[in-house]
């Protein structure tokens, strides 16, 4: 990868270099169907330059001024995000599903003068736009024109920018306002320099070509979706794709060629656990499932992604290493990482996606260091990193960023880690979630949940400290696969409640005994999905509040 000093260098030598390389992006029809559009690297860079034009002459965007993004991925997104580059401004995106209170206190705080929302999006701004001092504008795209608003046609400069201001690379590119596992969000400022390494060392370590088509149902207003699924396969050349048809991802794979897909958890262990069922649902596959598994590979890789498939890349949140080994052990490989919206965000990656090494999350990018710190009250190790990807810091919060990052660039990750002997790095927890019972033993959440999660009954589990007879204990908050209960017939609360009780006891031993949930009481049963950020990971602030259970 060439030096480049801005994302607009970037995106204008990578346009002209690849002109027919696409993105394409999905989005449901009224029908239950998809619609996908599609755009080549040449049409964006032509539609980037006549939008950067229309930001300065119709809306007078200058240099640092702040150009807010609110959608789903869409060739338009891409649009905005790199006509904001071109013209120097810096992009907010901000997360489709944050409530209208959250998108509303980021328009405020990050002063964004012009705002471009998808269609569905565009009341929730509007509802207070008068009150918003900053937004100057706000256009619509994806439906039809709204009276009193700008639509996308309407508004589009014939002409392209071509006067693009110099840029430096230490010059902010993102404001990344993460929406977080533990409350408030904080806006992560990103430089040219931060996002440039990263995807170096991301396309590095994946050997990514233009012969590529990765598939992401990846949000771009998460920086893990727009580093490794926008900004990746437009530096190498690379088509994308992302996709909103999670249930038919491998014709969705085997369709258009697929031979990367980036995902979440969530999604690989839903994938896992669909390819296992198939299996087993033929007595001659379930045979070879179980004595001689090798003979199933190419089949598997054939039907789930197609024989030109490379292999899934995991982030943003743990995977669990039976999902991982699970895949491939099928013959499909798996490259695990890890990262923060601090770090732009990748901090590891595996080298080999068939590695044996269980729950280890990679070695080192290549410009990132990574060093433990033993902590003054649980006596555990965080994680801290350092190197040129570490944000500058927080937006407008100082206290903050000296709480995180300090004089000599180290960043606390907050993560609980170790590192073994060929240097890769092995993850516990979140240290601020570790549950230290009175016995001095510490339990990570994030391992039992692992645990609950592999149960067929329970779709989602968050694991807490709880209380009972005024002693710490480690207790849970369960949302049930209802679909499936209801298939065995079982439907009354109460009895819901007692059938995973026991499912848990019986299908727990694999922890140990100081990490299992010791009773029935130590259970919360609840109605309706987890609230999660957009890579899934539950949003525990929401759910923590301590009661104390009594005995009996």
């Amino acid at each position: 990868m060439k030096e480049y000093e801005s994302l607009d260098s970037l995106f204008t030598d990578s346009t002209s270099e690849f002109p027919s390389s696409t993105f394409k992006t999905s989005a449901p029809t009224a029908d239950n169907g998809y619609d996908y559009r599609s755009m080549s690297f040449e049409e964006l860079g032509s539609l980037v330059g006549r939008l950067a034009q229309t930001m300065v002459d119709k809306y007078g965007i200058e240099k640092g001024d702040k150009v807010a993004i609110i959608g789903r991925p869409h060739p338009k997104w891409a649009a905005t995000f790199f006509a904001a580059q071109r013209v120097g401004a810096v992009v907010v995106p901000i997360a489709y599903n944050f409530t209208a209170e959250e998108i509303q206190r980021v328009l405020h705080e990050s002063e964004s003068k012009l705002a471009i929302v998808q269609s569905d999006k565009h009341s929730v701004v509007t509802k207070e736009f008068d009150s918003l001092s900053y937004l100057e504008n706000l256009v619509v795209y994806g439906g039809e024109e709204e009276e009193g608003f700008k639509s996308w046609d309407s508004f589009l400069s014939s002409e392209e920018f071509t006067d693009c201001p110099p840029q430096d690379p230490d010059e902010l590119a993102v404001l990344m306002y993460t929406s977080g596992t533990t409350g408030h969000g904080k806006g992560v400022m990103l430089s040219h320099e931060n996002l440039l390494v990263n995807v170096h060392d991301i396309a590095e370590t994946l050997d990514v070509t233009p012969e590529d088509c990765m598939v992401s149902i990846l949000p771009w207003d998460h920086i893990y979706g727009l580093t490794t699924t926008l900004l990746v396969p437009l530096a190498f050349g690379a088509s994308m794709i992302y996709t909103v048809d999670y249930r038919n991802l491998p014709s969705v794979l085997r369709g258009n060629e697929g031979t990367i897909l980036l995902g979440v958890p969530k999604l690989l262990n839903a994938l896992y656990e669909e390819t296992l069922e198939k299996i087993k649902s033929t007595w001659w596959t379930r045979w070879l499932y179980k004595l001689a598994p090798s003979l199933l590979k190419s089949q598997v890789k054939s039907k789930l992604a197609g024989k030109q498939f490379r292999f899934i890349a995991s982030g943003g949140a743990p995977l669990s290493p039976k999902t991982a080994k699970g895949l491939r052990d099928l013959g499909i490989g798996v490259m695990e990482g890890y990262g923060l919206t601090e770090t732009s965000p990748v901090l590891t990656f595996t080298r080999d996606p068939f590695t044996d090494k269980e729950g280890c999350v990679g070695l080192p990018l290549p410009s990132v260091e990574i060093k433990l710190r033993e902590t003054d009250d649980k006596e555990i190790n965080e994680v801290l990193v350092k190197g040129p990807s570490i944000m500058k810091g927080y937006y407008k919060n100082e206290e903050k960023t000296r709480e995180v990052l300090d004089d000599d660039g180290w960043l606390r990750t907050g993560d609980s880690g170790w590192i073994d002997e060929d240097g890769g790095l092995h993850l516990n927890g979140r240290t601020k979630n570790v549950i230290v019972l009175e016995s001095g033993n510490n339990v990570y959440p994030e391992e039992v949940e692992h645990e609950l999660g592999s149960i067929t009954f329970i779709e989602e589990a968050m694991v807490k400290e709880g209380r009972r007879n005024g002693r710490t204990v480690v207790s849970a908050v369960i949302y049930p696969d209802y679909e499936k209960l209801e298939e065995k017939g079982i439907v009354e609360k109460d009895y819901i409640k007692t059938f995973l009780w026991e499912k848990i006891k019986s299908e727990s031993r694999s922890l140990a005994p100081y990490m299992r949930i010791k009773s029935k009481k130590d259970i919360e049963i609840r109605d309706e999905p987890f609230k999660k950020t957009p890579t899934q990971k539950v949003k525990r602030y929401l759910y923590q509040e301590e009661e104390e259970v009594s005995s009996g």
